[in-house]
This record gives C-alpha cells, sequence and structure tokens, in this order.
C-alpha cells in the first residue's frame, strides 16, 4: 500500500488526508486514500507493519 500511494502521483492520483495518513480512517486502519483528475477515489488498505 505504501509503494503503491508513493507511485500514485506520477499515474494522476493525488494524496488524500496527507495530514492524517496512514490512518485518516483512525487509530487501527491502515491507509491510503488516492483521487484522480476525474474526480475517483480509491482507498488502498493493508495490515500495519
Amino acid at each position: 500500500m505504501d509503494r503503491l500511494v508513493a507511485k500514485g502521483a506520477r499515474h494522476g492520483w493525488t494524496l488524500l488526508f496527507p495530514d492524517r495518513r496512514p490512518h485518516a480512517g483512525g487509530p487501527e486502519h491502515y491507509a491510503g486514500y488516492l483521487e484522480n483528475t476525474d474526480g475517483f477515489e480509491v482507498e488502498l488498505v493493508a495490515e500495519p507493519r
């Protein structure tokens, strides 16, 4: 998940909630939220390390 989020900008995705990443969904929720230029949003979720 971390690698996908890091590479997202090169493919037209913007990180949502950068100040709260990777716990924007809560302290036990390890995720990255991305949005593309068409307005599509994606949530990438992983087990915390």
